[in-house]
């Protein structure tokens, strides 16, 4: 019976010490905001001239064609506010203290929610680009 509490508690203490420290977590889970911000990244010169296009699209549109103006004046402006929110969250991203992980830990959690919505509107935005230059193929 000792002998099978005792190696109980060896494996018990062994898988302890296979669980990630919460300073570690906070480090993977910087990781994880920077690379996603990184990947994000790649999609802002695709952001920038998407909306060059759709403006110049837009001027050789008829003057009489006020709805599809306005359909490309809604995707100039969807591109615009994705770019700001990518501005906007690295203007407010402060990298926190990582031997700190009790306040890191929530802090990233929140940074990498936020980070996804900012992906994810960037590829709506250009989305709804393709589709209007397509509109007009």
């Amino acid at each position: 019976m000792r002998n099978s509490i005792t190696s109980l508690v060896v494996c018990l203490l062994a898988l302890a010490g296979c669980a990630p420290s919460e300073e570690q977590m906070a480090k993977e889970l910087e990781t994880e905001v920077i690379a996603l911000h990184d990947s994000v990244m790649a999609n802002m010169g695709d952001l920038y001239n998407s909306r060059k296009e759709l403006a110049a699209l837009k001027d050789s549109l008829l003057a009489d064609d006020t709805l599809l103006q306005q359909k490309f004046d809604a995707g100039i402006a969807q591109l615009a506010e994705a770019d700001e929110q990518m501005m906007q969250w690295m203007r407010n991203y402060k990298a926190p203290d990582l031997k700190q992980p009790a306040e890191a830990v929530p802090y990233l959690q929140q940074e990498k929610e936020k980070m996804e919505k900012v992906q994810q509107n960037i590829e709506q935005s250009l989305q709804h680009a393709q589709d209007l230059k397509a509109q007009l193929k």
